[in-house]
């Protein structure tokens, strides 16, 4: 039995799909944790400060993290390891003390001086994490489950004895990378030395990892600007903008196996799998979501009165209004993976661009109508028109038909059979002669 699961787990995608879903379960409890400690309101003012936040923290990594694997590929760490990190503590620490000065001194709101505050912590946090993981993979991996632990119990402990305010929904903002950016830094293990090539440095990092940034940017942009839309209009309240992002983050559990299975698919990409590998993982996780796409049609209205209560039933319709683009964002998510190991990453950003232009011209006609639902619909817009430019794009270039990357091919079969008749003839030789 155990040989028997060994072997199954050799198969790097369902290994894959076996690890994204404790990430996925333990991101479900927090969830379900936040939503009931804030309530909709105050994970409205959350969702508004958190897209900002995200938005900015990717300005201020200038792609550096992006860059950091090709610059160790081509120097060597000895060479990068030291200048790289010293680099992004003596950044950050400016960085962090300008934000604070700016939240003290400047006549905003309390939701800025929270973005103030978050931008170069995220921003740290995001580089520091990529750091280790590329250093240290496993270290990582484990620290990120053990923080994400800790964070589920500090937001238990405030559901069970404190009273909920804006303070505390913001503190829940800060504590997961306020922890990464100290444990991460610990283990680094690097005492920062400023020396004359750590300009140079900068400017090159710079140079390479713009359109990386500018990629993930557009990215973020595409799942956050919808909330940054929605804060503006005055008959939009906070407890909408709560609901709409519940609504969001559970249709996004749709692409959950296509959001797997990219990073395997960018591992045997550079390791030479040519365009059918990418076609026939299109067409699986398509596949895959839409089983999974119905399953929440059918149970999540009861499960999210269940699990996040019946104040956020609101978010139902809104899965319900952005399942088709979701289902569409697979093509982005995978055939980007395509672009990035073949250095066509400016072709990102413009194929990016167009769910960007589609989802604010759409929320800027239809949230005055429909209000959280034409927020929804325009997301579901803009996905749809991102991946179907995607699938264009690929078709044209691979000279794979997109009915190959829509529709289950018999080789699929094939291929899920072979799999399954060597695990059984693996037990069998485990077995012993009678």
């Amino acid at each position: 039995m155990k040989k028997k699961i060994k072997k199954v787990l050799k198969n790097e995608y369902v290994f894959s799909i076996l690890t994204k879903f404790v990430s996925f379960s333990i991101g479900i409890i927090q969830s379900i944790l936040v939503a009931r400690y804030l309530g909709s309101a105050l994970k409205g003012v959350n969702a508004y400060i958190s897209s900002i936040a995200s938005v900015g923290s990717i300005i201020v990594t200038f792609g550096m993290h992006q860059a950091y694997p090709y610059f160790r590929k081509k120097y060597g760490k000895e060479a990068v390891y030291q200048d790289f990190a010293s680099l992004i503590m003596f950044l950050y620490s400016a960085l962090f003390i300008v934000a604070v000065l700016m939240a003290v001194f400047l006549p905003v709101s309390l939701e800025l001086r929270a973005v103030f505050i978050l931008i170069p912590l995220l921003g740290y946090s995001r580089i520091v994490a990529y750091l280790t993981l590329v250093e240290a993979p496993n270290i990582r991996n484990t620290w990120w489950t053990v923080i994400s632990i800790v964070e589920i119990v500090y937001v238990a402990l405030l559901w069970i004895f404190i009273e909920r305010n804006v303070y505390w929904g913001i503190s829940i903002l800060l504590f997961a990378d306020v922890l990464k950016c100290i444990i991460y830094t610990v283990l680094l293990r690097v005492r920062p030395r400023w020396n004359k090539n750590l300009p140079k440095l900068f400017s090159e990092l710079l140079q390479y990892g713009f359109f990386p940034m500018l990629a993930l940017l557009m990215t973020t942009l595409n799942y956050r600007i919808d909330v940054m839309m929605l804060r503006h209009y005055d008959f939009i309240t906070d407890a909408m903008i709560g609901v709409y992002s519940l609504g969001i983050s559970f249709s996004d559990k749709i692409v959950l196996i296509p959001d797997t299975m990219k990073g395997v698919l960018v591992s045997k990409l550079t390791k030479g799998a040519e365009n059918e590998e990418v076609a026939k993982v299109c067409r699986l996780g398509f596949w895959a979501s839409v089983i999974l796409c119905l399953l929440i049609f059918a149970l999540g209205k009861p499960v999210i009165r269940l699990l996040y209560g019946a104040e956020y039933e609101g978010a139902y319709p809104v899965v319900l209004i952005t399942a088709a683009g979701i289902l569409a964002v697979i093509f982005f998510k995978l055939i980007a993976q395509y672009n990035v190991v073949n250095k066509k990453q400016k072709l990102n950003v413009l194929l990016l661009s167009v769910a960007i232009v589609v989802d604010v011209v759409l929320n800027l006609v239809f949230i005055p109508l429909w209000g959280i639902q034409g927020a929804a619909f325009a997301t579901s817009a803009g996905n749809l028109a991102c991946g179907i430019a995607f699938v264009i794009y690929f078709s044209r270039i691979s000279g794979i038909p997109v009915s190959k990357m829509l529709l289950i091919q018999k080789e699929d079969f094939n291929y899920v059979k072979t799999f399954f008749r060597k695990e059984r003839a693996d037990s069998k030789e485990t077995l012993p002669p009678e």
